[in-house]
């Protein structure tokens, strides 16, 4: 989205700058509540952009509470202004009431701006809220706090401890999460792949799939369970299209599912992963965006999925219905797509 907003930049930062020097410099919390909705709705659209000129509104909002909350998930956009912005958020986090099941300004978004300005100022503050989020039951908060603090890596590996700890609860968002975070932390599969093993016995636990992925080869233990899984789903969308109830197949399973095959074993499953890339998006254009990712790794290999690639780019949109459509998302899809025509075209030119 940035680049199509690019041309409105100036306008944005010149309408910021004329509401700080003729109304007040704080016009974040402005008393007018027209004018302190126009500010704020033009600062959070200029952090989009990633300009610094959006910084004096949103020190403002996280300084005072004035709807911090709006200016959390803005705050994550610009970490050129990580020093300045890192110790608010974490003073935000830490006095977060994690008794309450919605506090007025979300832990969630607060840990998620952290983890995107990636200052390891705050890997204590994450780690002692995903502590206090445990304590006190908040499942719903520790498992995406857990991700944020994944986003460090190894620089976050004081908290591995506090992480591993959380590989034996029951709850199996949480355990999913901190599996993750101690791969993220320390890289061992050894200590990873056999969490795995018991965590892929759901096969909708895409967060444990995508992580099988993500470890890659070292993986290669969960290598029969994921082909099995698969199978099973193809076989299960056949007699769906049989029993004409194809809308049942579970196309977001073989696109993760095959996306982890072809990440750990490469080349050799190329001729399950390709036709369950296109099953799943021939279904389901929803999944366009992902099927679309891992085709594009694939090089080469790629080749079959030709014609519906040059077919999706020949379409007026992609990756959704008119309802879940996003315009990021589908320009995202467009240059995977382009990525692929030129990489494949380029290998048989070349073979």
């Amino acid at each position: 989205m940035v680049e199509l907003a690019e041309p409105a930049r100036e306008a944005l930062a010149a309408y910021v700058t004329t509401h700080r020097t003729t109304h007040r410099p704080d016009a974040w919390a402005s008393p007018h509540a027209e004018l302190r909705r126009a500010h704020q709705q033009a600062v959070l659209a200029l952090a989009e952009l990633g300009d610094e000129r959006a910084l004096p509104g949103l020190l403002t909002a996280l300084d005072t509470g004035i709807d911090a909350w709006r200016a959390v998930n803005a705050a994550g956009r610009l970490p050129q202004a990580a020093a300045e912005l890192t110790p608010r958020l974490i003073r935000l986090l830490a006095d977060i009431d994690h008794s309450r099941e919605w506090p007025d300004v979300s832990p969630t978004s607060l840990s998620s701006a952290l983890a995107a300005l990636g200052d390891p100022a705050a890997v204590p503050a994450l780690t002692d809220a995903i502590k206090a989020a445990v304590q006190r039951g908040q499942w719903r908060t520790a498992a995406p706090i857990l991700k944020s603090l994944a986003s460090f890596g190894p620089r976050a590996v004081t908290a591995l401890d506090t992480v591993r700890s959380l590989t034996e609860v029951e709850d199996q968002e949480t355990l999913t999460a901190a599996t993750g975070t101690v791969w993220e932390l320390e890289r061992r599969p050894e200590q990873v792949v056999p969490l795995l093993q018991h965590l892929l016995h759901d096969k909708r636990n895409f967060d444990a799939v995508n992580l099988a992925g993500r470890i890659g080869s070292p993986a290669a233990a969960v290598l029969p369970h994921l082909r099995q899984i698969l199978n099973d789903q193809l076989e299960q969308n056949a007699r769906n299209e049989q029993d004409g109830s194809a809308g049942l197949n579970d196309s977001w399973t073989l696109v993760h599912v095959a996306s982890a095959l072809w990440d750990i074993s490469g080349d050799d499953e190329a001729p399950a992963v390709v036709p369950a890339l296109l099953a799943a998006w021939k279904d389901n254009d929803s999944t366009a965006r992902h099927a679309v990712a891992c085709l594009n790794r694939m090089g080469p290999a790629a080749h079959p999925a030709l014609t519906q690639v040059q077919s999706a780019l020949a379409q007026p949109r992609r990756g959704g219905n008119p309802w879940g459509w996003n315009i990021a998302v589908d320009l995202e899809i467009q240059r995977a797509c382009r990525s692929i025509l030129t990489r494949t075209q380029a290998s048989r030119a070349t073979s």
